[in-house]
């Protein structure tokens, strides 16, 4: 059998045969895809999951996540921390859980994951709330077109999640950027079933360090919320918390003071959160693969390539 050129057999996205790809697309930018400042191949649900390769971790925290917002009993873990080096694809399972609830249950991929598990779905809103080393400036904060003035992480889900309703619930402690004690559960509940996505937090804090609350600083306020974060959604059904981590202090910021933040906030997410892989090594060239064709061709096509280059 003659081998056919590979373009010939296999078809390359639209985006890539128009010559529209941009190395940095692979770079997943996710508070630039809540404000709509990305490509728009993570602007678009259906466009995202089409070329989004169905890992096995990725199944696993959809199917967690589906679960968790249900507010059913058996829901399990509803604290994910996702732990893995650079490039190794949280950031990409934090965007796939955002469309995921946005969607309200009308995307092909959770229909599919619900046929396959038999569980069921009713059609709901899922208030979302994402917090990024993007979204807050730890010394100005982020002002609103409504006037609002969010300082902190626990401003920004309060917000998020419900609005100036919710967010007067710890406003005070918004505006003296200090730790709101045993208060957020009741936030939780008024915004159940959410979904909290947080995305490089510890490099969020290195910043934070250098802004000052009393003795303490607004890094620390934030570590401390950490815990109490996770206790109350701990306590609330139908609330989910999807947190992502560097795998090393290298990949941290501030030296010394970087690897005491990562490590503050490993035992803070360590104590209720379950790790979870996005994506294992033999399943790098089917990420990829799915991510540049349309198509790869007959397979018994790829039989006989891989078998001609096999016997050479």
């Amino acid at each position: 059998m003659s081998l056919q050129p590979w373009y010939s057999v296999c078809t390359p996205h639209k985006d890539i045969r128009e010559g529209r790809l941009d190395e940095a697309t692979f770079a997943v930018d996710l508070w630039g895809v809540v404000s709509g400042q990305a490509p728009e191949v993570y602007l678009d649900s259906e466009e995202f999951f089409q070329k989004t390769y169905m890992t096995e971790g990725l199944k696993s925290v959809l199917l967690k996540t589906l679960k968790g917002l249900s507010g059913s009993a058996d829901a399990g873990d509803r604290i994910l921390s996702l732990q893995t080096s650079f490039g190794g694809g949280k950031t990409h399972m934090l965007l796939a859980l955002y469309h995921f609830a946005k969607s309200n249950g009308k995307i092909e991929v959770l229909q599919e994951l619900l046929k396959e598990t038999q569980l069921k779905w009713k059609e709901q809103q899922v208030n979302v709330a994402v917090f990024t080393n993007k979204t807050c400036d730890a010394t100005q904060g982020r002002k609103l077109p409504d006037g609002t003035h969010l300082r902190t992480i626990w401003g920004e889900i309060a917000y998020q999640l419900g609005g100036a309703s919710l967010y007067k619930l710890i406003e005070p402690n918004d505006k003296a950027r200090t730790v709101p004690q045993g208060l957020f559960e009741e936030v939780l509940r008024n915004a159940s079933p959410c979904l909290i996505l947080i995305d490089e937090l510890a490099d969020y804090c290195v910043g934070a360090s250098g802004t000052k609350v009393g003795e303490t600083s607004l890094a620390d306020q934030t570590i401390s919320f950490v815990q109490q974060f996770s206790e109350a959604v701990g306590k609330v059904p139908g609330a989910m918390l999807v947190a992502t981590l560097p795998a090393s202090n290298l990949e941290v910021g501030g030296g010394e003071k970087g690897q005491e933040i990562l490590q503050s906030l490993e035992k803070r997410f360590g104590r209720m959160a379950a790790d979870s892989k996005p994506v294992k090594d033999d399943e790098i060239f089917s990420v990829v693969r799915r991510r540049l064709f349309d198509s790869v061709g007959d397979a018994s096509v790829a039989k006989e390539t891989a078998k001609a280059y096999w016997e050479m």
